[in-house]
């Protein structure tokens, strides 16, 4: 039924980590589903290239290779 009414209503987003300025995770309040923000800054469900893609960024940065 919570997805029915994101179907029909849209998603109601609110920001999971509020700390990380790389990427943004955003989960629908109704029903709990997983978004992230894209290249271009469009919110998209988080499917594993995308949890792939965050975790290669967070190994990058860690390595210090920008700084």
């Amino acid at each position: 039924m919570k997805a029915l009414i994101c179907k029909l209503i849209g998603h109601d987003y609110h920001q999971k980590n509020k700390k990380n300025l790389l990427y943004d995770k955003i989960e629908c309040k109704t029903c709990k589903q997983n978004f992230t923000t894209d290249g271009y800054g469009k919110v998209v469900k988080l499917t594993s290239f995308w949890k792939k893609n965050h975790l290669y960024i967070e190994k990058h940065f860690a390595k210090g290779v920008f700084s």
